[in-house]
């Protein structure tokens, strides 16, 4: 389950003003519902806040554009749409060519069998730390992780991973998974199709890393 994809595309700087910023928002405002408010020499875009907190928020500077779904009850697939739709918005006003570098953060939830506490089952399963080893601490804790950073590696494009796994606190029989995946390729604008295709790189990263962290099976190759 999609809890929050987080988008930063950052480009070469440049020389924008105030009304490019409004045509940006009039343009999104044909797609959604924005607030409109300026932050020191850029702008932020939200939609009001809907029933559970969901809200798209869109930061735009003169070196980047964050574009958040945070949370989000959207499948990652239809999350990428929405990206692309108002990067394209942004792409189409803004004196933007290529963007040098991008980010996108994954967060999601994945169940475990049964009504197994995540945090045993990550102190037991995973990291398999010896009951006498944590029996001595007096107070307890409320949640347990790992974090794995994976390099920059030359595969059909040059990126780099931040895998984070842990109980999820709000429900203890859930994980808790995150990819901060970075892709050092530039892309040029209107490329559109590579922008979604590293956004299913992410999400691919993340559920096949750790899935087979949890569950014994080793990731596919790419």
């Amino acid at each position: 389950m999609l809890l929050a994809q987080i988008s930063t595309l950052r480009f070469p700087p440049a020389q924008l003003n105030a009304a490019q910023f409004r045509e940006v928002f009039n343009r999104l405002s044909a797609m959604e519902t924005f607030n409109y408010q300026t932050t020191g020499e850029g702008v932020e875009m939200a939609t009001p806040l809907k029933e559970g907190g969901e809200m798209i928020k869109i930061g735009l500077g003169k070196e980047a554009v964050q574009v958040s779904f945070d949370p989000t009850s959207t499948s990652a697939e239809f999350a990428a749409e929405q990206l692309v739709a108002i990067v394209k918005e942004v792409a189409a006003v803004l004196p933007v060519p290529v963007f040098v570098h991008s980010t996108h953060v994954i967060r999601k939830i994945l169940p475990l069998k049964g009504a197994t506490d995540a945090r045993q089952f990550m102190l037991s399963e995973v990291v398999q730390i010896p009951a006498g080893r944590i029996e001595g601490w007096k107070r307890p804790f409320a949640s347990v992780g790992m974090r794995f950073i994976f390099p920059p590696l030359q595969m059909n494009e040059l990126s780099a991973h931040d895998l984070k796994v842990e109980s999820f606190m709000q429900d203890p029989s859930k994980l808790f998974i995150e990819n901060t995946a970075n892709y050092l390729t530039p892309l040029p604008a209107g490329q559109w199709d590579t922008l979604k295709a590293n956004l299913a790189d992410a999400n691919r990263f993340l559920d096949e890393y750790s899935i087979a962290l949890v569950r014994g099976a080793p990731p596919a190759q790419p």
